[in-house]
């Protein structure tokens, strides 16, 4: 019925507090890694340009002789530049390593649904938890592989922000093993 490692069960069962697990999975950490590394396609010129940035002003900043070295604006500029790009360059790394980010995060949560609630949970040193009624959920969308592992998306209605505008508040669980069941185990509670 479920197939979460036992650590993650054992960690879970206090706050399950004995309700029984009807569906239980952890999101695929291949799916969520690639989803994110889309955005290599962006962060490897950004990091290539920062870093040649970087290198380029440091180059400029060891190379002047003590004697040497500009004054006036020059000498502000020599040590500018080199702040200025530093930034730039540490965005540039996290963008590359947004996917193994995500791949981590994915192996750390686990979704487990009982009779009173979906809960989506952060397993770290510390647990964050998410717990949601089905009853909450106006409606589901699900796509599914071939393989069975899809997206759940719930969404909980209509809101509105503090601008006054309408808003869709939707949950999507990405990379969900046998999605179909938990689709089904869903619907049947919120009846």
């Amino acid at each position: 019925m479920h197939s979460l490692p036992r650590e993650a069960l054992q960690r879970l069962t206090r706050e399950l507090a004995g309700e029984p697990i009807l569906w239980a999975g952890q999101p695929a950490p291949g799916l969520a890694f690639w989803r994110a590394a889309l955005l290599w396609l962006f962060a490897v010129p950004w990091t290539a340009f920062s870093l040649a940035w970087e290198g380029i002003a440091l180059a400029a900043f060891f190379s002047a002789e003590p004697g040497q070295r500009p004054e006036g604006v020059g000498a502000v500029l020599i040590w500018i530049f080199p702040l200025f790009g530093l930034p730039f360059v540490l965005i540039g790394l996290w963008m590359l390593a947004k996917p193994f980010l995500e791949a981590r995060k994915a192996r750390r949560t686990v979704h487990v649904l009982t009779e009173k609630r979906l809960i989506t949970a952060e397993l770290g040193e510390a647990i964050s938890l998410t717990s949601l009624p089905p009853s909450r959920i106006v409606e589901i969308t699900r796509r599914a592989g071939p393989a069975g592992t899809g997206t759940l998306s719930l969404s909980l209605g209509q809101f509105r922000d503090n601008d006054g505008d309408r808003v869709e508040k939707v949950i999507h669980l990405l990379g969900v093993p046998d999605v179909e069941q938990l689709d089904r185990e869903l619907r049947r509670l919120m009846g």
